[in-house]
């Protein structure tokens, strides 16, 4: 009878796993951009904010689910790093109404994985200036830092912290990318705010 409610108290709690969202929460961290004298509106839809990819892993607890919130990652990133390089910036979910004078940045997921123990991202960016004149049409992909160790050791624990190190990395190798076509992008157009 031990031996029969051992094997059911072991099933239920491996078929009993939990859901868990994983966003980055009080990320916070700063960048030395070249200071772009003009505004942005960043745009990101609703269904890419809303969006949830469901993560699971045999190392972690196969019955658990880790929820990563991709489109809230990147609009935690923008929120992060667009400020510190531009005068004003503002966030929408639908493009807005034309302004002189602001760049409108359009920002989507076509892709986000975590597999083999790392984030692999694609942000594709289309920036416009006034009168909706395209000046960047961009995919960028980059593959956050390998987290195996964090997930082996942490098990459960630790994979949401895994989820969002190596989520974190990708985002910010891909802005980093961003931050210098956007300013070549505005240079070339010579776009300036006077």
């Amino acid at each position: 009878m031990k031996s029969y409610l051992s094997l059911l108290s072991i099933s239920l709690l491996l078929l009993g796993g939990c859901a868990h969202q994983i966003a980055f929460q009080d990320a916070g961290y700063t960048i030395a951009p070249e200071r772009q004298n003009a505004d942005i509106v960043a745009v990101i839809d609703p269904a890419t904010l809303d969006r949830v990819v469901s993560i699971r892993s045999f190392m972690t607890g196969i019955a658990n689910s880790w929820d990563a919130q991709p489109g809230q990652m990147l609009k935690q990133v923008a929120d992060i790093e667009l400020p510190q390089m531009f005068n004003n910036y503002q966030f929408a979910t639908s493009y807005p109404q034309p302004q002189n004078r602001v760049i409108v940045l359009e920002l989507s997921i076509p892709n986000y994985q975590f597999a083999d123990f790392k984030a692999n991202i694609s942000v594709r960016a289309i920036a416009y200036g006034p009168n909706k004149v395209e000046l960047l049409d961009q995919t960028y992909t980059a593959v956050g830092e390998s987290q195996g160790g964090k997930m082996f050791w942490g098990g459960a624990f630790g994979m949401k912290s895994a989820v969002r190190q190596s989520s974190l990395d990708a985002y910010q190798k891909i802005f980093a990318q961003l931050r210098g076509d956007l300013a070549n992008a505005l240079k070339s157009s010579k776009y300036s705010k006077s």
